[in-house]
């Protein structure tokens, strides 16, 4: 029998009239004490129901008490799961469960840290970096051979290692660039959370440079040819890629990810509204006919979704599963074109940026269009512009390309 309870500690009153709280692990007899971050007054601590309590009407001090309590339920929680695998294992001791506890939860571990952060990134429904921050964290683990690694001991040497040790894994330079840049963001928040101590960031000195990706834009006679495909009798999922590639030309590029989510109330009579995943930002589209149609080919009243890829599992997993599925019937439609190059949904998006540059449409409306965040001179200078001048470029685009394909 075990018995995890948070106590107040009240043999060590510090100079500040505070008690140190503890968790308080007793497992045959045996008793052991887990101390947490907090202190508090005699007061401020409910023995029966193991709770911090206040009676200041101070909103920074509930605030507290709140944070207090909520970890008091992580760390008993956290405890009794490393109670319940050493059980399945055979005989321990309490002494066992605080070594087991502070083993999956010691953040100067970069990949316990590492594991922090990719769970808060799920929990805040942005699976997209989760899944970036494991696929780099995943080949670190490979080049060091196991999960443990203090923060503090990764150096410009490790770095350095683990870069070599992905060349002779046979990756490309784009990949590599790809892994070292996840780590280094994992690195800088675990410095900013202060669980880093070292004096020299490792990855300072590091300078890598990816190869230049081939152009993805293409031309409108190859735009004419994918619109025209005759798919009669073909799987059905080579035609949902073809429209999706049309649907991304008609709505200034949008991107895979972002029409996989837009559901019907997105469509707000003439016009389509949503915010970009990667960056939360707020666009605007007019429906300009070509784009009505295929919204109106594919509606479904059984569906929250305006377009057909997500349905029972509209989980970050249920998605990349589609998103695999329809990124091979796009590749598979440019190799029956007879294209020299892939052809991926990112083709639409690049190529409606390149036709509307080559219309004479600004910099700036192609940037606000597309909404990118990255073109920081653009947004220095340039304030939001009113979505109809972004919809007339979008028009122009569609016009140049639609005349002769629809």
């Amino acid at each position: 029998m075990t018995s995890i309870k948070a106590r107040l500690n009240c043999s060590h009153l510090g100079r500040d009239g505070l008690y140190p709280l503890v968790i308080q692990v007793i497992h045959d007899r045996m008793k052991r004490e887990l101390y947490t971050p907090y202190r508090l007054k005699r007061t401020e601590f409910d023995t029966l129901n193991e709770k911090a309590v206040t009676d200041r009407r101070s909103k920074t001090r509930s605030s507290e008490i709140r944070e207090i309590n909520e970890y008091l339920i992580y760390i008993k929680e956290e405890l009794k799961k490393v109670e319940r695998s050493l059980a399945e294992r055979g005989e321990y001791i309490s002494a066992d469960i605080i070594h087991g506890f502070k083993a999956r939860n010691d953040r100067s571990n970069f990949f316990i840290y590492a594991d922090f952060k990719i769970t808060e990134l799920k929990n805040a429904d942005k699976n997209g970096t989760a899944f970036n921050y494991l696929s780099a964290v995943n080949a670190f683990e490979r080049y060091i051979g196991s999960r443990s690694i203090p923060l503090n001991d990764i150096t410009q040497k490790t770095v350095e290692g683990f870069i070599d040790f992905q060349r002779q894994q046979g990756n490309s330079p784009n990949t590599i660039v790809f892994y070292v840049k996840q780590l280094r963001a994992i690195y800088n928040k675990a410095e900013d959370d202060g669980f880093v101590h070292n004096a020299y960031n490792p990855f300072h000195r590091i300078k890598l440079k990816g190869s230049k990706t081939a152009k993805r834009a293409i031309s409108k006679k190859e735009i004419i040819k994918i619109a025209g495909l005759n798919l009669e009798g073909q799987h059905k999922h080579r035609e949902l890629a073809r429209d999706l590639f049309r649907f991304s030309l008609s709505t200034r590029g949008m991107a895979f990810v972002d029409m996989c989510y837009l559901r019907k109330e997105n469509l707000r009579g003439d016009l389509l509204v949503y915010r970009r995943r990667k960056t939360s930002q707020l666009l605007q589209i007019k429906v300009e006919p070509a784009l009505k149609a295929l919204l109106r080919k594919y509606k479904d009243k059984n569906s929250d979704y305006l377009l057909p890829m997500l349905r029972k599992d509209d989980s970050y997993k249920g998605y990349r599963y589609i998103q695999r599925r329809l990124n091979k019937r796009i590749r598979e439609l440019g190799e029956l074109l007879g294209f020299s190059f892939p052809l991926t949904f990112y083709t639409a998006r690049h190529t409606w940026a390149t036709l509307a540059h080559e219309n004479g449409i600004p910099v700036s409306v192609i940037s606000e269009g597309m909404g990118h965040t990255s073109e920081r001179t653009t947004h220095i200078y340039l304030a939001n512009l009113d979505h109809r001048v972004i919809d007339k470029a979008n028009r122009t685009v569609m016009n140049y390309w639609n005349s002769k394909s629809v």
